[in-house]
């Protein structure tokens, strides 16, 4: 079995989500997810580095704005552990469940907002391996050598350095808090 990247992993999760809702089997999208103190911290301790890339040309904009229209990309994999209650997790079809009910409708709300192809970079979850294991990777931290290894991963994607957005959640497993973040930017302005 071929190894999938995390961009072909999320574009499958979508089609199957439109095929889902297509079918009408899909649930009701969740809310937005509010936002918490420690998603605000991890925002602030973000810009710090996104600055800095910003002064040297790595990035389009100074700062990223909290956003949590696409925190459902982000929010459907961090319930599946908060479930599981267990990092790493082998998906299971029940997840899938969960992953499906998050993304539906995201990707046309995304789409009609912000533009196609708008979401970019995302952090803190592993690509699946070929047995789909999955792994939460970065516990939630505000020291600067862990910001600098997250923002980094969130730039591995062409389409990074233009990100105007921020979506983050902060799922807690076993009881440890972990981070994830996806960022995107708005192709309609």
């Amino acid at each position: 079995m071929k190894k999938m990247n995390r961009r072909e992993f999320l574009t499958l999760t979508g089609a199957a989500v439109v095929a889902l809702s297509l079918a009408g089997c899909g649930g009701p999208s969740a809310p937005p997810a509010p936002t918490t103190s420690k998603e605000a911290e991890l925002v602030a301790a973000i810009n710090k580095v996104w600055k800095e890339k910003y002064a040297t040309g790595a990035v389009d904009h100074e700062q990223l704005t909290l956003n949590q229209d696409a925190v459902g990309a982000i929010r459907c994999y961090g319930r599946v552990f908060e479930e599981a209650n267990e990092t790493p997790h082998t998906l299971k079809d029940p997840d899938h469940k969960i992953i499906f009910g998050e993304l539906n409708g995201l990707e046309d709300k995304i789409r009609n907002k912000y533009g196609k192809d708008s979401l970019a970079g995302m952090a803190g979850i592993s690509e699946p391996s070929t047995e789909n294991v999955v792994a939460l990777e970065d516990a939630y931290s505000c020291e600067d050598a862990a910001v600098r290894a997250f923002v980094a991963k969130l730039l591995d994607n062409s389409n990074s350095a233009k990100a105007e957005f921020i979506s983050i959640y902060c799922p807690v497993v076993q009881s440890k808090t972990y981070m994830i973040a996806t960022v995107f930017w708005n192709k309609t302005a």
